[in-house]
């Protein structure tokens, strides 16, 4: 698995843990299961968060150009 989704997968996991333990939290001093805001913007963070986080680590043009001149060369050795 390469780190950029390492990396957004815990993002994403993250974003499972903290509104979760808000909501056991919330259900443990007797509120009731509803959405509330506080919820919202949870999960309104954390999906941004994992965006960011995929785009942030994605491969950078340098990256992309070099796996392009590796394969080009095997392209030539390979006579294709």
């Amino acid at each position: 698995m390469n780190l950029r989704t390492k990396k957004t997968l815990m993002v994403l996991l993250r974003g499972a843990i903290v509104p979760g333990l808000s909501t056991i939290y919330g259900l443990a001093r007797g509120d009731h299961l509803v959405v509330t805001p506080l919820f919202v913007g949870f999960v309104a963070f954390f999906v941004a968060s994992a965006g960011y986080t995929w785009w942030w680590y994605g491969d950078s043009p340098k990256a992309v150009a070099l796996r392009a001149k590796v394969e080009a060369k095997k392209a030539a050795r390979s006579g294709l």
